[in-house]
């Protein structure tokens, strides 16, 4: 498939979701509305020229979701409060921006700015009081080092990817694995809790199927600075995460490849260097492959099982929402280095 028609793909994906929703903003047939189901929303209703649908859906999280200190509560999935707490925020915060919704984006920004290490400027896995620290990892940064960047936060965000720097700098055998996260007093987070947290703490070069949206979101983001910046120390940083992420066993497969994937259409507009285009494209059409007929993601392509807290109607907008914001950010961005569209 060409970009053009994984463009296609994408808009099918933003008219779903806009069908899906009722006048307030709400998802139709979703009996009981999370967070997980609206935070990706807004974005991809953006890009895919859903604006009135993505304005409804950031009204209806204001109203419902959003604390007074610029949170959205409550949470129900496990990894949304004990694996990467800030990821949906940031994710409200890109959308808002976008929509120019900025009594949303402005108070999530100074709350997402409250979750920044005052050392290393990497960003709490689980909310944090003032006054206090814990452990940071490269999943929480990488996402809010996005959302800095729509809210033109650039200093707060050269100070996260001064975190992703001391990342490299901190990894004991940096050829083989790469540890995500950092512990309160700012050492290398090693020791692992139970048997889960590997998965999320760990991206292992030899073995397949990782979490690699741990190096892919950081890869993401510090492309973007870079750009945003023009110093080429964060390029630099950028082309280390990629280069890990290209050494593993199938980096470019699975569910959690997209992030890399927008770094790469992102470095090949500004590049033009092919390898990132195929690159981009084979995980465009990873997603595409998995979408449905009517333009949505079933549950289990997201990852998913039914033992989730999340119900699979809340799971299929957060995927469909996800999936659709892949499609349109690769495909975009190759266009525009291709001269098409």
């Amino acid at each position: 498939m060409t970009a053009q028609e994984y463009w296609e793909r994408a808009l099918q994906g933003g008219k779903w979701l806009a069908e899906q929703q009722n006048p307030d903003g709400s998802w139709k047939e979703l009996s009981d509305p999370m967070v997980d189901a609206f935070y990706k929303g807004g974005w991809p209703l953006v890009l895919t020229g859903q604006t009135a649908a993505a304005h409804r859906a950031l009204t209806y999280t204001r109203e419902h979701f959003m604390t007074a200190g610029g949170d959205f509560l409550p949470r129900h999935h496990p990894w949304h409060t004990n694996v990467h707490y800030l990821y949906p925020n940031a994710y409200f915060i890109v959308g808002a921006m976008m929509a120019g919704r900025y009594e949303v984006a402005m108070p999530a920004i100074d709350f997402m700015l409250s979750q920044q290490d005052g050392g290393h400027g990497g960003f709490y896995t689980r909310r944090t009081e003032p006054g206090q620290k814990q452990m940071c990892d490269t999943m929480s940064s990488g996402a809010a080092g996005m959302a800095l960047l729509a809210g033109g936060q650039v200093q707060a965000a050269r100070r996260t990817a001064d975190f992703f720097a001391r990342m490299i700098e901190l990894q004991p055998d940096p050829g083989a694995r790469f540890y995500t996260t950092v512990e309160a007093d700012g050492s290398l987070g090693t020791e692992m809790q139970d048997d889960t947290e590997p998965f999320w703490r760990i991206v292992d070069t030899k073995i397949e199927n990782q979490c690699w949206y741990a190096v892919g979101l950081p890869f993401a983001f510090l492309v973007r600075l870079a750009e945003a910046t023009g110093e080429a120390q964060h390029q630099e940083l950028a082309q280390w995460y990629f280069n890990f992420q290209e050494r593993c066993v199938d980096p470019w497969d699975g569910g959690s490849s997209g992030k890399a994937g927008w770094g790469c259409a992102m470095l090949y507009r500004i590049t033009g260097e092919q390898k990132y285009r195929e690159i981009a494209l084979h995980v465009a059409g990873n997603i595409a492959s998995q979408q449905d007929d009517d333009g949505s993601w079933i549950l289990r392509a997201g990852g998913y099982s039914e033992g989730d807290e999340r119900t699979l109607a809340n799971a299929a907008f957060d995927v469909t929402s996800e999936f659709t914001l892949w499609l349109a950010v690769i495909a975009a961005n190759v266009m525009a280095r291709d001269g098409v569209g």
